[in-house]
């Protein structure tokens, strides 16, 4: 082979699958793969990991969907494939041994993985990457196939989202499939297999070392009879995973023993919003499944696996409100006894009074609605689909169906919004009065049209491979609320002082978003009367307390008022683990002041901030 050539520059097709035809006879002599490894790294390195977090069954253990599907699509190609589920693997050792000093988090997963390898000698391994923040976890797992002698091929939305720097970073892979897979990866192993030409390829980019990139970029996206594949669930203990972790953001409504899976009605969303990586992955549009093959996988989840709680993964999941109440309504006629969420969200223009009542028959508990600002300056630079009014329509219809919980996704920090403009998103929120309201920081993802503008623009640096969120388990802000990072010293001296027409910076950004989480989601529990809506909030609390964010001030406060709501009392040990919170944390202490709240107004029961919080004294609300 050429090694001198710069694949890159290679435009004539010929050369180009000469090339590709030469890296398989020097990667595969016999040119034959009959067995497939895919795996799932862990979803954050060592450093990240916290053994008691784990043990408390916080992280998030969502089953591997893309791999399931792509083992079937193999498998139907006679090719023998396993997957080993690495996260998993890690979270149920956490529940397997007593004491941190006894777990070993690379030691477990390298020996898990090399003992797979040296049991079932793979011809390949596939390794997917979701989360940006898994980046250091993949480039270790990769390492290691690496020294095992096995060839590896790399995909998820990570990969895609940078692909030819992540290739370049790792070095080891020797191809990266982006988007959906399950077209082109059969194909690449087709190709690799002498059965189709490698002018078949796309969606493949092979890597012949750091700036050796030869890319097929036929788009091989999945549609039609494709999508009604359904996952290889025999090769995955679905029933384990939300034992030992969190699938979806919706768990606290159901009982602790529920085995939850994951289900895909569709791809990709009709939207274009430019803070976000859905179109990378799954392009342009939505592509449906038939009602008939999604329903038909819900009830052997729930016949077979003893499933009873499904989280959706699409991105819009009622894209066609026709073929959404279709979905829900086959779903109600076959009475599968099961509930569902919808985590990931749903566009609020879909949410009409018609579809919302199917999706309550069929089982909905949750959703999510994506608004992430109510100033319609940001809405229009962002191409956000929805206006304010779009929203409180949306609001309205929710509001009835009550044994819905209504979570609202917002977002703070984008270019050039000044404070006037994030009070235009807490108003907005107001006036929707819904359950909960999610708020985060943005964070630009690489090759978003949003990301390459403030790069452009020198509003922010090319980032790192491995960008870690602030909100999650694995979050930034996390470690603030549990003491382990520092937060604002004097939270209301320094929220109070931003000016309205100034753009915050990145820590007073930190203390917006913790006036935006109290304001909207804690203080409006004191008005809240309705039965369901306080059973929901008690569940919520009690996880996020227990669970989430062990010992959280708000959460200890409000589970006292409420159950003062609901029962007339406040049960002791409440009081007690609030003021020893109080006691331990200046953190805490500093926003309780600042809002007006003390652990002594659960023995008293003087709300006297239930009406306004101290601190809004200072602002113009």
């Amino acid at each position: 082979m050429a090694s001198s050539i710069a694949f890159d520059s290679i435009e004539d097709a010929h050369s180009r699958e000469e090339h590709a035809e030469a890296m398989f006879d020097r990667i595969w002599p016999q040119r034959a793969i009959r067995r497939v490894l895919l795996v799932t790294p862990p979803d954050a390195d060592a450093g990240l990991f916290r053994f008691d977090t784990a043990q408390r069954g916080r992280y998030t253990n969502y089953p591997p969907y893309g791999l399931m599907l792509l083992a079937q699509v193999l498998r139907k190609k006679g090719i023998e494939v396993r997957i080993l589920n690495l996260n998993h693997a890690l979270l149920k050792h956490s529940h397997e041994v007593e004491k941190a000093e006894d777990f070993d988090f690379d030691g477990t997963w390298r020996h898990l993985l090399d003992a797979e390898i040296a049991a079932y000698p793979p011809d390949l391994c596939g390794v997917t990457c979701m989360f940006t923040m898994t980046h250091a976890s993949l480039r270790r797992v990769c390492a290691a196939i690496a020294e095992a002698k096995v060839p590896t091929v790399v995909g998820g939305v990570h990969v895609t989202n940078d692909l030819h720097r992540i290739l370049d970073d790792l070095e080891t892979p020797c191809a990266a499939v982006s988007g959906e897979a399950e077209v082109a990866f059969p194909i690449l192993i087709d190709a690799i297999n002498k059965k189709r030409p490698s002018a078949d390829l796309g969606q493949v980019v092979l890597n012949d070392g750091p700036g050796r990139h030869l890319a097929f970029n036929r788009d091989l996206r999945p549609d039609g009879d494709d999508l009604d594949t359904l996952p290889a669930y025999d090769l995955v203990p679905i029933e384990e995973y939300s034992r030992h972790g969190t699938i979806g953001a919706f768990y606290c409504f159901k009982p602790q023993e529920t085995i939850f899976a994951t289900a895909l009605s569709n791809r990709g969303c009709r939207a274009m919003c430019t803070f976000c990586s859905v179109r990378n992955f799954n392009g342009k549009g939505v592509r449906q499944r038939s009602v008939s093959s999604v329903v038909d996988e819900l009830e052997y989840l729930t016949n077979e696996r003893g499933v009873t709680h499904v989280m959706w993964l699409d991105d819009d999941l009622l894209k066609d409100h026709g073929r959404a109440i279709e979905l829900f309504n086959e779903m109600t006629r076959r009475n599968l006894n099961l509930t569902w969420d919808a985590t990931n969200g749903v566009l609020a223009a879909s949410c009409t009074d018609e579809v919302i009542a199917a999706a309550a028959a069929s089982g909905c508990i949750a959703v999510n609605i994506g608004m992430e600002s109510g100033n319609r300056e940001i809405l229009k630079s962002v191409r956000k689909p929805g206006t304010p009014e779009t929203f409180l329509e949306a609001a309205e219809v929710l509001r009835r169906y009550e044994s819905i919980h209504a979570s609202v996704f917002l977002m703070i920090g984008f270019p050039g919004e000044t404070m006037s403009m994030i009070l235009d998103t807490i108003n907005v929120a107001r006036a929707m009065d819904l359950d909960w309201y999610r708020c985060s920081q943005l964070q630009p993802l690489p090759n978003t049209p949003l990301y390459d503008s403030m790069v452009a623009q020198g509003l922010i640096q090319a980032v790192d491979k491995d960008i870690r969120f602030n909100g999650g388990a694995y979050g930034k802000q996390t470690e603030i609320e549990q003491g382990l990072a520092l937060g604002t010293p004097d939270f209301e001296q320094a929220f109070s002082s931003i000016p309205m027409d100034s753009i915050p910076t990145g820590e007073q950004l930190t203390d917006i978003w913790f006036f935006m989480n109290y304001h909207l989601n804690f203080h409006r529990i004191f008005h809240e009367t309705r039965r369901v809506k306080i059973e929901q909030l008690m569940a919520h609390l009690r996880v996020l307390g227990d669970v989430i964010s062990p010992e959280n001030g708000f959460s200890l406060y409000f589970q006292g008022f409420l159950q003062y709501r609901r029962d007339g009392r406040v049960d002791p040990v409440v009081v007690e683990r609030l003021q020893r919170r109080l006691d331990s944390s200046p953190y805490w202490r500093d926003r309780f002041h600042a809002f007006g709240l003390a652990a002594e107004d659960l023995t008293t029961l003087d709300f006297r901030n239930r009406d306004k919080p101290r601190i809004l004294s200072k602002l113009k609300l």
